[in-house]
């Protein structure tokens, strides 16, 4: 049982860890994203509203179906029985203050009853995706491999406690470099549930065969079979880049639904822009995918990014853009890999300010020492 030395040391530690703008965060981040999943598609029609009185109705309207939607039937049963002893309570006439102060305190009661519930389901959920966190965090390399002539830096974080992103940096028999680089429809556990099956056939077929052509039809096989090539329903795929980059520089590129790679030269210019359109892995059964060849060049290098990163947006909505990942990647020339993702991650998370990011966001640079 917990004694006066447990709440007195829990009373200092939140004192001592409190940070105000957490405070400020709590309307100004967690309710406004709260508010969005809740409303779902009606936030618009909502905000268009221009009497304040229906707006706020409105609202009001779509956050409690939003909420009872979420809930258990037989707690959506509780909260409502909430809801109504506490407007019986506030009803009631004034001299008969007894019944309502009773009414109020069982509507209390019963809303603090739920709240328990829910946050015991939330603490055991956090355990399972935290346990899944540390599978996965298993299949992301924390350092990338050191290999003679190149540099090379990642960054990962994810929007949830699990992520869909996935890259791997693989030294192959012939001294090659390979690479995969993707990202799994959604977030949550339904991606990162992706993400690990195509890890595991990028990992199972590279010890027959490394050629992206291979490769590909590996994942595309493999995430088909297990349903994400369906005709109807939900869909989950994996957007991908697979590379073998050979020690003379020479590379080969296979691009399936992934946003383009970025080749820049010495001087921080953009030299080329790679990838052309193709399915995802797990759209098409029989799906082809296209390779496109090159030459890296001595203090060259390639730029990978998920589309998480471009479409980061800041408090007002406003996205991050290509544009602005192009403008830091040529601000300035001769930067080192690590320098690139640093200069990318830096400027993210001054856009982004106190918010959030709402998707998985991965970063890559491998770069050809001069």
């Amino acid at each position: 049982m917990p004694g006066t030395q447990d709440w007195k040391r829990l009373a200092s530690e939140t004192v001592r860890t409190l940070d105000p703008e957490d405070v400020h965060d709590v309307i100004r981040v967690d309710w406004r994203q709260a508010e969005r999943s809740l409303l779902g598609g009606r936030a618009d029609d909502i905000a268009a509203e221009k009497d304040p009185f229906k707006r706020f109705f409105r609202g009001a309207n779509a956050v409690l179906f939003g909420l009872l939607r979420l809930m258990a039937p037989a707690r959506r049963v509780l909260l409502v029985a909430a809801l109504l002893f506490t407007l019986m309570g506030t009803f009631e006439l004034a001299d008969q203050f007894s019944v309502n102060l009773s009414g109020q305190l069982v509507g209390v009661t019963i809303l603090f009853v739920l709240l328990i519930l829910e946050l015991v389901d939330k603490v055991q959920f956090k355990d399972e995706l935290l346990l899944a966190r540390s599978v996965q965090g298993d299949l992301i390399p924390q350092v990338p491999p050191e290999v003679p002539g190149l540099e090379i830096a990642a960054f990962n974080r994810s929007a949830n406690t699990v992520g869909g992103d996935l890259y791997d940096f693989l030294r192959l028999p012939d001294g090659s470099l390979f690479v995969v680089f993707g990202d799994a429809s959604g977030h949550g556990m339904a991606a990162g549930l992706v993400m690990a099956v195509a890890h595991t056939a990028v990992r199972t077929q590279i010890e027959t065969d490394s050629s992206p052509e291979a490769v590909a039809v590996a994942i595309n096989r493999i995430l088909c079979k297990t349903g994400a090539c369906r005709t109807a329903g939900a869909r989950q795929f994996f957007a991908g880049v697979i590379l073998t980059l050979a020690q003379d520089g020479r590379y080969r590129m296979l691009f399936a639904g992934h946003p383009p790679v970025l080749q820049l030269s010495p001087e921080g210019t953009i030299a080329r822009r790679l990838g052309r359109g193709a399915y995802p892995f797990g759209v098409k059964e029989n799906a082809t995918f296209g390779v496109e060849e090159g030459v890296l060049a001595p203090g060259e290098a390639l730029v990978f990014h998920s589309d998480g990163l471009p479409e980061a947006r800041d408090a007002f909505g406003h996205e991050y853009g290509d544009a602005r990942v192009e403008a830091i990647l040529t601000r300035t020339a001769h930067p080192s890999a690590a320098g690139i993702v640093g200069e990318l991650t830096t400027s993210l998370f001054a856009f982004l300010g106190r918010r959030a990011i709402e998707d998985d966001v991965s970063i890559a640079v491998i770069r050809r020492k001069p």
